[in-house]
């Protein structure tokens, strides 16, 4: 048995992870018959609203030469995934529109570490470890003990003793631990990064599933815990008194700072919410794929294959869709926070009002008024959400369309539909759009069905780690024959960066690459700078 988060061995009778101490997945039962009573009924449901569809309804269906479906785990996902893990970016965070996004690139130091130098003096043997939202801080446990790092990659020790898990919130606040001699049970203490002070929460805390506020003033814990089904819920904090919420088994999913809206499950995961003194049923049948906006005043989540959404302030939630929530649509540089010490996923949004949601049935918008949502478009091979979050690219049967104003009166623009376009990469304001045409044809779309050829032989296996774009120096990357590129807007611009490359990716507004001898670089001006060599 391996860990899910970390790929470590695991004891067979661990409850958690001993290296980076994730708790050990155990799907209950409850979970089990949802998932497949949700299958079941998503074969017979009706889409919501069809009263918007921008897609005309004569707009023909191009045959698929060859099917690839693009967002799956591959070995170049893999691959690129630790890159991104050794390259450990630190940034600061900067609002815009309402979102929380990553800073520029040319605005921090110091943006790598090698295994040459390490991330302190000495050997490095363990990269793994924990950021937060904005990535500004990196949290790792070393020789039992625990480190922070900020973008001066200078080591700063939490605490000297042995932390059996740990987690850090959405801001970098706040580091959150349990210092344990069993595997059952420990202490919970919380650290503050700016002052350095320690404070005790609570004791006999089992060493899983604990779950911090954004800032990480507030956490969910258990106690008592015998199993999924048998443990108590507490929340507890900085000037926040230990309270159990519940002892009927449950989980943390999002709790807010000041600790007055939590939301959790129980063993069958049923939805509820606490509101500092009383809990609420939200949900009375089993949910997943939970969304939390930034301050959790906002929640959407799947039930019975629908999508549902919720604030404190509703009576009920309000059903807004038919069709199951797989994700929140973002643009490339907004932050996304997976807690995977509890079961939320936090996004760097003031509100999911007025965006767009990747569902079962495709992309929809979900209204202002927060009551429904309007369909854009199903089977979506591939879309791109302008940086304002307020225009969208998406291919549709092998056609290019764009959106230019999301909003109640959106219209879907045709673009392109003289060949199938497998593949979609832009500027983050749209001015710019590169396509992929015949699987390995490389164009520069100039107006409608207007185009520049770039390459006709792109290293096409998957697209998502052949070509990127760069926004910092206005180029697109490709690899053609092994061989990286970069160009502007037609083939006669094309400047050779590397051989034997094999993989290339975009990391906020630089791009990443690894050669075939498993040396990686990042580049953002007209030199590739080295980064470290995979074992």
């Amino acid at each position: 048995m391996f860990c899910n988060q970390c790929g470590k061995p695991l004891p067979e009778d661990a409850a958690f992870c001993p290296e980076c101490g994730a708790v050990r997945e155990k799907e209950p039962e409850a979970v089990k018959e949802s998932a497949a009573k949700t299958e079941q009924e998503q074969v017979s449901t009706p889409m919501q609203n069809m009263a918007f569809n921008p897609i005309p309804a004569e707009n023909k269906e191009k045959p698929k030469k060859k099917g690839f479906p693009f967002k799956i785990l591959v070995p170049a996902a893999i691959v690129f995934a630790v890159l991104v893990a050794i390259l450990v970016i630190f940034l600061t965070g900067s609002r815009k529109t309402g979102m929380d996004t990553y800073a520029d690139v040319k605005d921090y130091i110091e943006s790598y570490w090698s295994f040459e130098n390490g991330m302190y003096d000495g050997e490095v043997s363990s990269y793994w470890g924990l950021s937060n939202g904005e990535k500004s801080i990196f949290v790792y446990a070393e020789d039992s003990a625990l480190y922070y790092m900020k973008s001066d990659l200078v080591p700063e020790l939490v605490v000297d003793e042995y932390v059996a898990t740990y987690a850090v919130s959405y801001t970098g606040d706040y580091i959150a631990y349990v210092v344990a001699d069993s595997m059952m049970e420990g202490d919970l203490y919380l650290y503050c990064v700016k002052s350095g002070k320690i404070t005790q929460v609570d004791t006999d805390v089992f060493p899983g599933y604990i779950c911090l506020s954004p800032e990480g003033k507030a956490i969910a814990y258990l106690k008592n815990y015998e199993s999924y089904t048998e443990n108590d819920l507490y929340i507890g904090g900085i000037g926040i008194k230990n309270q159990k919420v519940d002892d009927d088994g449950s989980m943390p999913v999002a709790i807010s700072d000041n600790g007055k809206t939590f939301y959790y499950i129980d063993d069958s995961s049923k939805l509820y919410i606490y509101n500092g003194k009383d809990s609420k049923k939200v949900s009375s049948s089993g949910c997943d794929n939970f969304f939390v906006n930034k301050d959790i005043s906002e929640i959407l989540y799947t039930k019975d294959g629908k999508t549902y959404y919720h604030t404190p302030k509703m009576e009920d939630p309000v059903k807004i869709s038919n069709e199951e929530l797989y994700n929140v649509v973002l643009p490339e540089n907004v932050i996304i926070f997976e807690d995977v010490r509890a079961g939320g996923t936090i996004v760097g949004v003031k509100s999911f009002r007025g965006g767009i949601l990747e569902q079962s049935g495709g992309l929809y918008w979900f209204n202002d008024k927060g009551t429904d949502t309007i369909k854009i478009c199903s089977t979506v091979y591939d879309y791109k959400l302008s940086g304002d979050g307020k225009s969208i690219l998406f291919i549709k049967s092998g056609d290019l369309y764009k959106i230019k104003k999301i909003g109640d009166n959106m219209e879907a623009e045709l673009l392109y539909d003289e060949e199938y376009v497998d593949y979609i990469v832009a500027s983050d304001d749209l001015s710019k759009i590169y396509i992929v045409v015949e699987e390995e044809e490389l164009l520069y779309l100039k107006g409608k069905n207007k185009t520049e050829r770039i390459t006709n032989d792109l290293s096409w296996d998957y697209y998502s780690y052949s070509i990127a774009y760069n926004e910092d120096m206005k180029k697109i990357f490709f690899i053609e024959n092994d061989t990286l590129y970069y160009a502007g807007t037609n083939a006669k611009s094309k400047v050779k960066v590397m051989e034997d490359v094999y993989i290339v990716g975009r990391i906020l507004n630089m791009v990443v690459f690894v050669k075939d001898d498993g040396i990686g670089y990042y580049m953002n001006s007209k030199e590739p700078v080295y980064i470290y060599e995979v074992e």
